[in-house]
């Protein structure tokens, strides 16, 4: 959140933090077998979860630097309030599932589905405005198509920790 905020005036420096979430997304890995057996959730889906967590904190670097990659993009980028309310709306999507996973209860995740498919929609439109106009710089199409992507994963990462909560 603290990258994507408009008060800020320069890119912050979060490469030692997001290279920290990434190492330890990666020693995860370890967990995993003590983990499905004690709880007898298959390891696929607990493999699943951390490999799309993996790919969040990748795809969260790589929006950061688009979002800062020029300073006309970042001023278009800043303006567009479809990706302002679709980045709350992923993070509100986020603390539900922190929720969902806290209270070993899965309705809440449900309505997620719903919530980002009208959310990438929304952004699919937004490019094929901007794409039939012939303005869209690429930093501007890359993190619209990276905030489809988050989107994306989302909806995936809902659906294991859904199957996971039902076992």
């Amino acid at each position: 959140q603290s990258a994507f905020s408009p008060n800020l005036l320069e890119r912050p420096r979060l490469e030692s933090h997001l290279q920290k979430l990434l190492t330890d997304a990666v020693k995860m890995r370890g967990l995993i077998a003590p983990a499905s057996k004690e709880t007898r959730i298959p390891k696929s889906i607990y493999e699943g979860i951390q490999t799309i967590n993996r790919n969040l904190v990748c795809m969260l670097e790589l929006q950061i630097n688009a979002y800062w990659a020029t300073r006309p993009s970042h001023f278009v980028l800043l303006n567009a309030q479809k990706l302002r309310d679709t980045q709350h709306m992923m993070q509100q999507i986020l603390l539900s599932l922190v929720h969902a996973l806290y209270e070993g209860n899965p309705q809440p995740v449900f309505a997620n589905t719903e919530k980002l498919n009208d959310a990438v929609e929304e952004l699919r439109q937004l490019l094929n405005n901007h794409h039939d106009l012939k303005v869209v710089e690429t930093p501007i199409y890359g993190y619209v198509w990276l905030n489809m992507e988050t989107a994306h994963q989302l909806e995936l990462l809902s659906n294991l920790i859904c199957r996971a909560l039902r076992k």
